[in-house]
């Protein structure tokens, strides 16, 4: 299992949507341009059936998964690999982080993301970045679409207690979670950790084409 299976975006979101982390599931904050940049394949779509499967072949039943149909309409990274994506995995074995929605989210429209395991099959956590379409910000949509892509070598460090530090000028501090109860605000939804042409990053507003100029880019903390 990748070390991005217990990473998370917003660990509250996905639980409202998912039902409660288990013990034995512990996620930490992500930003989505770090979910983004670390997974291998990011989609939206619909949940249209799911079964269990037996891919591990293991006599005491341990080796169950969730496979999930999904009915595509984007992607937005992982051309190099699928065309397309038809089912999306997930461990039956909570321990595991496994997620299952709820029954009235199956008629919700998804971003998922996640890694390919064995047999190029889209693997996706309790913790992976997963999102009801309608949630997102116009922004993080933008980011998903361009800024994203285009500056995963810009790193994110989230700043859980003051004071925080940068220990590389390609990096910007999240501080979302210091002044709220989660993590899901304004640099979240609003901002990307950008380059800024001499091997810095710097938060940057990604503001919708079709909004007025005047936002301006969050300084690093």
């Amino acid at each position: 299992m990748s070390s991005q299976a217990c990473a998370l975006f917003s660990s509250l979101l996905v639980a409202l949507w998912f039902g409660e982390l288990t013990n034995a599931c512990t996620c930490g904050p992500q930003h989505p341009q770090t979910a983004f940049c670390n997974s291998d394949v990011v989609i939206r779509g619909k949940i249209v059936s799911s079964e269990e499967v037996d891919l591990e072949n293991r006599t005491d039943g341990t080796g169950m998964w969730m496979r999930y149909e999904i009915k595509q309409t984007k992607m937005f990274k992982g051309f190099e690999r699928l065309s397309e994506v038809q089912y999306v995995y997930t461990p039956r074995d909570e321990g595991l982080c496994g997620f299952e929605p709820r029954a009235a989210a199956k008629e919700t429209e998804f971003l998922f993301s996640g890694m390919l395991t064995v047999g190029d099959r889209l693997t996706v956590t309790l913790c992976s970045f997963i999102q009801p379409w309608n949630n997102l910000s116009p922004a993080q949509r933008k980011g998903l679409m361009h800024t994203y892509k285009r500056n995963c070598d810009c790193r994110i460090t989230p700043c859980n207690s003051i004071p925080c530090q940068l220990s590389t000028e390609a990096e910007c501090l999240w501080t979302d979670g210091l002044f709220s109860h989660g993590w899901d605000h304004l640099q979240a939804r609003q901002y990307a950790c950008v380059h800024q042409g001499d091997g810095s990053c710097t938060w940057a507003a990604q503001k919708p084409a079709q909004q007025a100029s005047g936002l301006h880019g969050a300084s690093n903390q």
